[in-house]
Parts: C-alpha cells; sequence; structure tokens
C-alpha cells in the first residue's frame, strides 16, 4: 500500500516536472487552436455554409455633399433690328391742266424706268404715240439718261391721261407727261432717241397736237359740227303771189285762211285763189 501511493506520487512529480520544463510560448498555441476549433465548431452549428460560394465583401457606401448647381450664363438680348418704313407715296393732286377728260394730276417723279416710261407717285406713266429703244438695245440707256437729265426723279409732274386709250397698257397709264417745262413725249421725238407710235394715231387724243402731227400722224380735218337754229326758219314764197308772201303748198291754204284780198296771182297759183283765171285773187272778200 504504501509503496503503490509512493509510485504514484512519484509519478505525478515528474510530470510536473516535465510540464513546468516545457516553455511558455509553446503552450499558447495550442491553446489558440482550441479556441480557433472550438469558434469554429460553434460557428458551423450556428451558421451553415454553402461550399465554393463567395462570402460578399460589404460594400462601402460614399456620401458625398452635392454640389450647388450653378446657374447657366445670361444669354444677351438680341434686339432685333429696326425696320426701316417705306413711305407711302403722296396721293396725287388732280388738276384741270388737261386736255380731254380723263384723268389728270399732279405729283413727284419716283423712278425713271427707261426712255417712254416713268414712275409718278409709284404709278407707272407710259409716253402715249411714243417710243425708245428697250435698255438692252442700242439707244435705250443714252434715251433713259435724257430723260432723268430734263425730269429728274424729285420732280413735280403733270400727267395728262390719253382719252383714247384709257384701258391702259400692262398696268400702266397712257399719258402727256409735263416736266419742269418739257413735254416729255415731244422732247424724247425731238431728241431724236425715240419714235412715233403711228399706229396709235387712229385712237390717241394727242394725234391731232402739233408735235404729234409733226413727228407723222397723220392730219384730219376736225368733223364741221352745225348746232341746229332754234329761230322758227320763215317759209318759201310762191312766186305766184308777188304782192304778199304766201308760202307754196303744203299745206293748201284757201281765201279765209289768208287775211289778204283782191292781190295779184300769176300761175300756175297752187293755192287756187284766182278762180276766175282774171289775175286777182279771193275777189269775193
Amino acid at each position: 500500500m504504501n509503496k503503490a501511493v509512493f509510485g504514484i506520487a512519484a509519478i505525478v512529480g515528474i510530470a510536473i516536472v516535465i510540464v513546468a520544463s516545457i516553455p511558455q510560448q509553446e503552450q499558447e498555441p495550442a491553446g489558440r487552436n482550441l479556441e480557433v476549433k472550438i469558434e469554429d465548431s460553434s460557428s458551423s452549428k450556428s451558421t451553415p455554409s454553402t461550399p465554393d460560394e463567395p462570402i460578399p465583401e460589404p460594400v462601402e457606401q460614399i456620401t458625398s455633399t452635392p454640389e450647388p448647381l450653378t446657374p447657366p450664363p445670361k444669354q444677351a438680348e438680341i434686339t432685333p433690328p429696326k425696320q426701316t418704313e417705306t413711305p407711302s407715296p403722296s396721293p396725287v393732286e388732280q388738276s384741270n391742266d388737261c386736255s380731254g377728260s380723263a384723268r389728270c394730276f399732279t405729283g413727284i417723279v419716283t423712278q425713271v424706268i427707261d426712255g417712254d416710261t416713268i414712275k409718278v407717285e409709284g404709278q407707272s406713266i407710259r409716253f402715249a404715240l411714243t417710243s425708245t429703244p428697250e435698255l438692252n438695245e442700242f439707244g435705250g440707256v443714252e434715251a433713259k439718261n435724257y430723260i432723268e437729265e430734263i425730269c429728274f426723279v424729285g420732280s413735280s409732274a403733270l400727267v395728262d391721261e390719253d382719252d383714247g386709250q384709257t384701258e391702259g397698257s400692262y398696268g400702266r397709264i397712257i399719258a402727256v407727261i409735263y416736266c419742269n417745262g418739257f413735254n416729255l413725249n415731244e422732247a424724247i421725238l425731238d431728241a431724236d432717241l425715240g419714235i412715233l407710235s403711228s399706229g396709235f394715231c387712229s385712237s390717241s387724243e394727242f394725234s391731232t397736237h402739233a408735235w404729234a402731227q409733226r413727228h407723222g400722224c397723220p392730219y384730219e380735218e376736225p368733223p364741221i359740227t352745225t348746232t341746229p337754229s332754234t329761230q322758227p326758219q320763215q317759209p318759201s314764197c310762191d312766186p305766184s303771189y308777188p304782192d304778199f308772201c304766201i308760202p307754196s303748198p303744203p299745206p293748201d291754204l284757201d281765201c279765209k285762211d289768208i287775211p289778204q284780198k283782191r292781190f295779184t296771182v300769176l300761175q300756175p297759183d297752187p293755192h287756187r285763189f284766182d278762180g276766175d283765171k282774171d289775175g286777182i285773187g279771193c275777189e269775193s272778200g
């Protein structure tokens, strides 16, 4: 009995010596391994894991303060260009200084189109009985320049519309134009820069004017118009009754129709005043 106790005590002592001789550092890993195993076993029991499934990493949310919005730069206001109003033509002034009964007015020359057309207060006026070359033809520009020289833009002009051509021509008034002391129709012909439109002599009011006659319109005598007399016509006296003026028949007269008595009667006595043919009429009273 005593030997057995002694032997156990000896073993325990040897064990204590051995344990004491082991370095402290070598004992810590065993404890740590034990703790890891315990943790692994507890986590495996509480949360089953799926093999080969990656564990997502937590995403770090970045919160940033938004920058204040800067308003876009203010655009400069564009002011539309001011439109220049075209002045409307002045109203034409009616005139009585014309030869006919068609339109007659005065106005300001606003444009010279060519040698035989100008504008007065914006209205195109074609020269009556006058024609000049077109601007692209020989002499056309020279004719226009001549009109611009004697009747420049801004001049006052009198327009005498042709009574015989009031229907106009392509929207133009056909007329004689007086400007700065010139008859433009006559002046362009006298300058030998245009020709007379003789085909219109028969219809134009101005064909009898001296300038038109001089440049080729045929002269025609104006018709003679007689004004009927308002005085009663004296009856023609029959020569059979020389003493008095007794008209010839008709009507047929009798002695009771006339105041004369016992007057000379010559044959043939159309009224038969001398019944007995003795040469005395209405003898019986």
